[in-house]
């Protein structure tokens, strides 16, 4: 189950990382980008911590407060989810 959880983390910080590396890319060369929704998505999924390495490594969107202010709140949701789920967990083990 642990390596189950490892694995699928590891896919979604990487899928984290190629979107916001995408969405650079298209920007500098003037091309349709990628939807903020998908990239708060991917942080509200688990990817943060990817996309937050890829915003600093391509500096990408490390200036835009409404975006910043945006994927910290999916952050912050995603950690209280967690937390519930762990909570869940060891309140009531199965």
């Amino acid at each position: 189950m642990a390596l189950l959880i490892a694995v699928g983390l590891a896919v979604v910080n990487l899928g984290s990382v190629v979107a916001i590396w995408w969405d650079k890319r298209r920007a500098t060369k003037g091309q349709w980008r990628v939807k903020e929704e998908t990239l708060l998505v991917w942080a509200l999924v688990g990817g943060w911590p990817g996309g937050i390495w890829a915003m600093r490594r391509f500096r990408h969107k490390t200036s835009k407060k409404s975006f910043i202010a945006k994927y910290v709140l999916a952050v912050l949701l995603n950690l209280a989810i967690l937390v519930a789920i762990v909570f869940a967990v060891f309140a009531y083990p199965i």
